[in-house]
């Protein structure tokens, strides 16, 4: 299952049974490949760093861990990174990730090519990336279009749209027509 990171901001979190905070933010390693981990808002308790090897659970209404976390100052790691394609043409925006919850590896990054385009089409949803040294992510889309002509051919799952974008609601466009 894999949640992004956007909607584990916020959630509970969990430990011995007790409520320690919310998730401020998630912390993903600097080549994008797994979340470190979650910064927690303790209250007057402080911020804490959980690490990923803490955390137990991701669920759909909280966070369960084995540790509170260690009392840290929470370090911004913008995940805004400019996105490319492999021919150097320049894409969007990372704006989120897709975590896999079990293994907290990054599955996927979401991109926003423009804000008109992400009213109009959507947002990409990026599944074969690679992060740069400085800072840049560059993005194959070759692979993402084949997979897209395979689902229309009749092959592949069937699960995502014929042109692999989200709604702008987080919803599959696949799901509204049911």
């Amino acid at each position: 299952m894999e949640k992004t990171l956007q909607s584990l901001s916020g959630l509970p979190v969990v430990c011995a049974g007790k409520r320690v905070g919310r998730v401020a933010q998630a912390a993903l390693s600097d080549d994008l490949r797994r979340m470190d981990g979650l910064w927690v808002d303790a209250g007057l308790g402080g911020t804490r760093f959980v690490p990923s090897e803490a955390i137990e659970v991701l669920g759909a209404v909280s966070v369960t861990v084995d540790a509170p976390g260690k009392r840290e100052k929470l370090k911004k790691r913008p995940l805004f990174r400019r996105a490319v394609t492999t021919d150097g043409t320049r894409l969007g925006a990372v704006v989120g990730a897709k975590v896999d919850t079990a293994t907290f590896l990054v599955t996927s990054l979401i991109v926003s090519t423009g804000y008109w385009d992400d009213l109009i089409r959507g947002r990409l949803d990026v599944r074969r990336f690679a992060a740069t040294q400085d800072g840049e992510v560059v993005a194959d889309l070759q692979t993402r279009e084949e997979e897209n002509d395979a689902e229309r051919n009749g092959q592949g799952n069937g699960r995502r749209s014929p042109v692999g974008r989200r709604g702008g609601d987080a919803v599959r466009r696949d799901e509204l027509e049911d």
